[in-house]
């Protein structure tokens, strides 16, 4: 008998991936003695073979198999193709073998603008060299191309794959030097020292480590993803988790929830990983969710009408709103706005943080709408059009946040609760955060300055209600 829990499992993979799991109850058959139970898995919207039992909870379970099997079937094909694929990768190639080399790359991207049609344009100067330019219909084709062409004037020809390359890398001591081999995470054994392991997700962990040479305690957060440092190197906010630095290794400390372990994780492809370590602001480990969660515990009917809870989540939502307001004035989207991803610092103000999914706005870019019509973020804190896998602009962030502020507020403790419950009484800033229509969503800065105003209204009657008691 197969003792596995696939339905914790379907769950599990639906997390990590950030999709749905929703089961569809097709019916029974036959008589009471020897009825058959039938049930259906949707994964994001995708059917997958029925399951069928004695009983619901049999059948559900098949389900969960069926589908769980076929997911993970799929997940080998496509891991397959793209093993195969890995050695077109000559922009991955490139910049770990700048990186080994100790050589600085840099790409150089033009539009050229023709009588008929216009084409992206782009060529790479590797140390002090230049490479021929490339073009393509796209940045990330030309790109790629530019990439191509260093890679054939390198070696000659383009018969050698990128992991071959780098191994007849190691030879050419006279062009770019040996690589120090016992150069794993070494910047952060010689730099810091790891203290506690605070938080994993799904792009990366964090540990809490101190910096050697100034004595003072920071985050550690170890990615694969760039996207991320990329956006935090350009904010600069009271509100916004800080960034200080970034450096990248090509391994990184064996996540076991401590940090005794000192061996390495390493790919197992071809092409090795590489690892972005970047030096953060320490927060708390207690987080907004976290907050919730408590304040729901500890008096489940009070709520709204506890004078400070809403005093304390008001002043949350100001901090969160003015972060917000920021970040749509960079042209950015955060997209993975929710309690989980909102911090406190040792002060207890709030910060941002979790950039993992961040996009530009930008309009007139065919790959960024692309990428803002893929089904990305948290799926109980997504916009209507978020979930549709349309073209959506920054207001799915006004969305996250009305969400956020109704929960700041009232206890709801299952999401079945948050998404069943009418929001027809509750005040007209929510309702209006939460309008199905992106334009009649209000902007950041418009909520700011009411979250503002309510805050001197309140604390305009606070003074009367001290004043008052001693006349």
């Amino acid at each position: 008998m197969d003792s596995m829990n696939y339905v914790g499992k379907l769950k599990e993979y639906a997390d990590q991936e950030r999709v749905t799991v929703n089961y569809e109850d097709i019916g029974s058959d036959g008589p009471d003695h020897i009825r058959s139970f039938t049930i259906r898995a949707v994964v994001n919207g995708d059917a997958y073979p029925e399951g069928v039992g004695s009983n619901k909870r049999e059948a559900k379970k098949n389900a969960a198999k069926n589908a769980w099997m076929s997911l993970m079937k799929q997940s080998v094909d496509s891991s397959k193709t793209e093993n195969e694929k890995k050695s077109t990768h000559y922009v991955s190639w490139l910049y770990l073998f700048a990186q080994k080399s100790k050589l600085v790359v840099k790409a150089v991207e033009s539009l050229n603008v023709g009588a008929v049609f216009s084409s992206q344009m782009c060529y790479f100067v590797v140390g002090d060299k230049e490479y021929p330019h490339a073009s393509g219909k796209t940045k990330k084709e030309a790109k790629e191309e530019a990439a191509r062409l260093v890679y054939v004037e390198m070696f000659g020809s383009e018969s050698m794959d990128v992991s071959g390359a780098l191994k007849h890398h190691s030879s050419r001591e006279d062009l770019h030097g040996r690589m120090d081999q016992n150069s794993r995470y070494s910047l952060l054994r010689k730099e810091y020292d790891l203290k506690e392991a605070l938080g994993r997700g799904h792009f990366g962990f964090v540990y809490k480590a101190k910096h050697k040479l100034e004595g003072k305690d920071c985050a550690l957060k170890i990615v694969q993803a760039r996207r991320e440092v990329k956006v935090l190197s350009d904010l600069n906010h009271c509100n916004i988790v800080r960034y200080y630095t970034c450096w990248i290794e090509d391994s990184a400390p064996q996540w076991d929830g401590s940090t005794e372990s000192s061996s390495s994780a390493q790919s197992s492809s071809d092409l090795p990983v590489l690892y972005l370590y970047i030096h953060m602001q320490l927060c708390d480990t207690k987080t907004l969710r976290a907050w919730i969660d408590e304040k729901n515990k500890q008096d489940p009917k009070k709520s709204l009408r506890d004078p400070k809870r809403r005093e304390e989540s008001l002043t949350i939502a100001l901090q969160l709103v003015n972060g917000v307001e920021y970040i749509h004035s960079m042209t950015l989207i955060h997209r993975d706005l929710k309690p989980a991803n909102i911090l406190f610092d040792l002060n207890g103000g709030v910060k941002i943080g979790d950039f993992g999914l961040v996009t530009a706005e930008i309009e007139d870019d065919a790959e960024n709408q692309k990428d803002r019509s893929e089904y990305k973020g948290t799926p109980s804190y997504m916009a209507p059009e978020q979930k549709s896998r349309t073209p959506y602009t920054y207001k799915v962030d006004i969305f996250a946040l009305g969400l956020i502020y109704f929960e700041l507020l009232w206890n709801l403790p299952t999401f079945h609760e948050r998404k069943e419950v009418s929001f027809h009484n509750f005040n007209q800033m929510v309702k209006s955060m939460l309008c199905v229509q992106p334009k009649d969503r209000p902007e950041a800065s418009k909520l700011k300055a009411d979250l503002e105003k309510w805050k001197r209204d309140l604390e305009q009657l606070k003074t009367m209600e001290r004043d008052s008691r001693t006349l």
